[in-house]
This record gives structure tokens, C-alpha cells and sequence, in this order.
């Protein structure tokens, strides 16, 4: 019932909906009546019980109701200040689980008397995942029964299941370059030099239990195009796209019907005195504007997390690095010695605020630096304002 939610919108409501269907307890989800204690005990069985989610379907720990044979049956509220014990489990979670569960989500929601707190874990994408507190270094994972120690077939197969996920993403993007190399993406596109490749990739969409998602307006109004407002609304077979306004397309922006987003722009490269160039604070600065939107539609269209994020520049062979006002260059300039730089996937653990999403692309972005021999990209990518926002 709650994977159904958008999280941040989780109330008492939902949560008395569990009590009056009494929901029992199983693989997706499990009650507690009491907060963890702070004894080591207490801190490993609650590493243990959220570790095993990650390292299986996901679900949901909701502690603050009370259970009788493993279902729903009352909520019984946590005293105390909710922002300390919230900060307590983030930063166990954070600290004694290896390795980081990308994803997790916890909040507090109010009812008479206290608050019962839920925790949202995604399944992982990079599975297993080891509870470490203090030596402990054990695999947990979940059945209909609950949370268990894995055995070595168990153990096995997470490691395939982990590579899997990352081998089905790598050729996913393998395969849209391929199609959009060859001017058969969503809609051809202008023959012109230089492109850029946005993809926001849900787990959901390669961990073998494929959604159809929800692409209702509010998520078409997210999806704009990269470096444009201007946009043609099209729901296609694919599921939808804007598209760039124009008599040629420099650019979409395609949601599938899994989630996955698909944002494109042509022309991302500029000619100066015979030269080539690739300006970085326009590709740093198409990406960065439209990052929180494109995530802000994935949680719309309830496509489930964690999320990846792959940027591809292609056309690149022969361009320099424009890194200046004037998109001059530095002492030596090097040219970019191929054509296509798949930059690293991203991976995002935080949805809530624009720095996160700067900071998290940061390592992506400066390999593009890397490429024409520069140690790193300096200031470059430390220009935020108050908001978090990129300032160029």
C-alpha cells in the first residue's frame, strides 16, 4: 500500500489504512512497536532489518505500530524529539552499512501523542550490502518470514544480481547512442555537430519488475527540453516526449513508459577562429538546470529509486574545452581524442535539494576536463548560490 505513495506525502492516513486492512507483516514490510535502543544490540538488529530490504525487494520499517501475528493492529506513538532520532538512523545507516544504500528515506509522521516513523529502502542496484557496526560484517536479506542471514547461494546470487543491474544500464545507453549515432531517436534530429545525452535511469526499470509509470501532465510540464522552454507536447508508442520547437529538432526530452528519461540537445559545440569548441558552462549549465526537474518527474510518475544518471557527449573528436567567459582556453590547449565520452554514471541518494544533485554530478562533469589533460576543473564547478543552484 505505501509503495504506492509518493513518500513525501505518507500521513496518518495511510497509516491507519494499514491498521483497518490489517496489513500483515512479510517481505515488503515490517512493524515495530518500540525505537531501536541505542545498545549495540539494538543498533545491529535495526542494520539488520532495514540492510535486508536493500538486499532484496525494498519495503518499507515502520516503527511506532503495534503488531498480533505479524499484522497491523494499532500505531503506538515514539516520544521524543523526532529530528534526533531521524538524525540517529541516518547516520547509522550511513556509517555501519557498506556498501551506501543509495535511496533510503525516513520521516517522522505525526499523531496524537508522539510520531511513528517510516523508512522507505529501494531495492539496490548495487547489491549485497554488509552490515559493518563494529565487526559484525554480515549479509542480511528477507523473505515472507523476515529478515535472515544469507546463505552462500543467497550470497551468490546478489553478486550476479548487482552486476546484472549495472551490465543492463551500460547497455542500455550503449544502445541509445548507437540510435541516436545512427539519427533513429525518438524523432530525427538536426544534422549538426555535437550532441549531448541526459539519461535519468530508475532501478526499477532494470531489476526485472517493470512498472508502466504515470505520465500524467504535471510530469509532461517537468520534462523539458535541455536549454529550451519552447517544447511540442507528443505522447508517442514510447510514452512522451517534448520536443524542441522548430522546422529542424535540436532536442527532446522522452519519458518512458519504465521512467526512464531521454534528453537530448544538438549543437552543443561552437566554431571560433577556425577552432572547435566545446563551452562548458553551457553543457554544465543545460544539465544542472534541468536535473531537479527530470527528478522531480520521476517521483511524480512513481518510478520507483534509487536513480543513475548517465551524460554522454558525442561528436567530440577534435574539440577543445572552452572553460572561460569568452570560452578561451588554458595554456596547451589539448584536443578531445575521440568522439563519444560516456561520462561515469551518477549515482543520487538525495532527492531532496538542488545542491545535491550539483554536488552528486560533480565527478561526471570534471572527467570532461580530465579528457583534454587537466587535473581537475579548479572553482569551475564550486559556483553556487545561496539556493544551491549552479551559478556558472
Amino acid at each position: 500500500m505505501l509503495g504506492n505513495l509518493n513518500f513525501d506525502e505518507i500521513q496518518r492516513v495511510d497509516l491507519d489504512k494499514l491498521v483497518e486492512a490489517s496489513v500483515p507483516e512479510g517481505a515488503l514490510i515490517e512493524y515495530k512497536r518500540e525505537m531501536y535502543g541505542d545498545a549495540d544490540a539494538d543498533k545491529k538488529e535495526f542494520l539488520k532489518d532495514l540492510s535486508s530490504f536493500a538486499n532484496s525487494s525494498g519495503g518499507h520499517l515502520l516503527i511506532g505500530v503495534v503488531e498480533d501475528q505479524g499484522s497491523a493492529t494499532g500505531l503506538t506513538p515514539v516520544l521524543g524529539n523526532p529530528d534526533q532520532q531521524l538524525q540517529r538512523l541516518e547516520n547509522l545507516v550511513r556509517s555501519a552499512i557498506e556498501p551506501r544504500i543509495v535511496g533510503v528515506r525516513f520521516k517522522a509522521v505525526p499523531v496524537s501523542g508522539g510520531h511513528v516513523f517510516v523508512c522507505r529502502v529501494p531495492k539496490s542496484w548495487n547489491p549485497p550490502h554488509r552490515v559493518s557496526f563494529k565487526g559484525s560484517n554480515r549479509f542480511y536479506v528477507r523473505s515472507s518470514a523476515g529478515a535472515h542471514e544469507v546463505s552462500v547461494e543467497e550470497l551468490r546470487a546478489l553478486f550476479a544480481n548487482g552486476a546484472t543491474v549495472r551490465e543492463k544500464m551500460k547497455a542500455f545507453r550503449d544502445q541509445r547512442i548507437a540510435r541516436i549515432e545512427a539519427n533513429e531517436g525518438i524523432v530525427p534530429l538536426a544534422n549538426e555537430r555535437g550532441k549531448l545525452l541526459f539519461h535519468v535511469l530508475p532501478l526499477s526499470a532494470f531489476s526485472g519488475d517493470v512498472q508502466q509509470v504515470v505520465i500524467d501532465e504535471r510530469t509532461q510540464s517537468l520534462l523539458l527540453p535541455l536549454g529550451t522552454d519552447s517544447r511540442q507536447p507528443r505522447v508517442n508508442f514510447d510514452g512522451f516526449a517534448n520536443i524542441r520547437n522548430g522546422v529542424e529538432c535540436f532536442g527532446y526530452t522522452q519519458m518512458f513508459r519504465d521512467g526512464i528519461i531521454e534528453a537530448t540537445k544538438v549543437r552543443t559545440l561552437m566554431n571560433r577562429d577556425a577552432l572547435v569548441i566545446l563551452p562548458a558552462r553551457d553543457f554544465v549549465g543545460h544539465v544542472l538546470q534541468r536535473v531537479f526537474r527530470y527528478m522531480a518527474a520521476i517521483q511524480q510518475s512513481g518510478a520507483a529509486s534509487p536513480v543513475v544518471l548517465m551524460l554522454t557527449l558525442m561528436d567530440m573528436h577534435g574539440a577543445y574545452l572552452g572553460v572561460s567567459e569568452n570560452q578561451f582556453f588554458y595554456d596547451d590547449p589539448v584536443q578531445f581524442d575521440r568522439a563519444v565520452l560516456p561520462l561515469p554514471p551518477v549515482e543520487i541518494s538525495d532527492f531532496s535539494n538542488y545542491a545535491a544533485y550539483s554536488s552528486a554530478l560533480k565527478p561526471a562533469f570534471e572527467t570532461v576536463w580530465h579528457a583534454v589533460g587537466l587535473a581537475d576543473a579548479g572553482t569551475y564547478l564550486d559556483k553556487f548560490g545561496p539556493d544551491g543552484r549552479w551559478t556558472g
